[in-house]
């Protein structure tokens, strides 16, 4: 079972969130209306993933993330927002966000996305699929560096982030920071998409890793 904090201002969704996604099998541990609160709940809390919503009346739910992350690195934020603004979506997934749902979505959609966080995947609103496959922004993202391009490389051989730390002697969450950088960069909607045009645009190649 999913645990799961929600982090919205909107008291009225928040509570009917709560009660839903407990209908359908969460388990949800809290419900917070801040950045003070959403801070003070998954601090102290046992939570798998945050439900946050990006605008809150003390902050960014973007600025939320960041510091969830910095005192849980392992704890799955799904934005979920109104806005389907491209630059809100890169700058979540540069923040350390693996979902972004648009509230827009179905329910069905909404436990789709908090599953798939929640099992170490990532997900983004389909709603934004034929912005972020926009060839001229594909074309405008800017090269990647020797280090993004190994790590992609050996992602794409499907080592995991724990065995290319391994490889190159860093830690998994500096991986997982490098990928998060290229899913920026390649304006990807997650790192498959950021490894298929990683792979278009001739910046990394298979059958580079050889086992040892």
């Amino acid at each position: 079972m999913v645990r799961l904090v929600i982090v919205d201002d909107h008291e009225a969704l928040r509570d009917a969130l709560a009660v839903v996604l407990g209908q359908r099998g969460m388990e949800v541990v809290g419900a917070a209306g801040n950045v003070a609160a959403g801070l003070d709940l998954v601090e102290h809390g046992e939570a798998d993933v945050a439900l946050v919503d990006i605008r809150l009346p003390d902050g960014s739910g973007i600025d939320l993330t960041r510091e969830l992350l910095a005192r849980r690195p392992d704890l799955g934020v799904v934005l979920y927002t109104g806005h389907s603004d491209v630059d809100l979506l890169y700058d979540g997934l540069d923040a350390g966000a693996r979902g972004y749902a648009l509230k827009a979505g179905s329910l069905d959609e909404l436990l789709g996305a908090i599953a798939r966080v929640a099992e170490g995947g990532s997900y983004v609103d389909p709603r934004l699929d034929r912005v972020l496959l926009e060839p001229r922004e594909t074309a405008r993202a800017t090269q990647l560096s020797p280090r993004e391009s190994q790590i992609m490389a050996l992602m794409a051989e499907g080592l995991t982030a724990e065995r290319i730390g391994d490889e190159i002697d860093v830690s998994v969450e500096t991986v997982r920071t490098h990928v998060r950088n290229v899913i920026r960069k390649l304006q990807a909607r997650n790192r498959v998409h950021a490894i298929a045009l990683a792979l278009e645009r001739g910046e990394i190649a298979l059958g580079s890793f050889k086992e040892t």
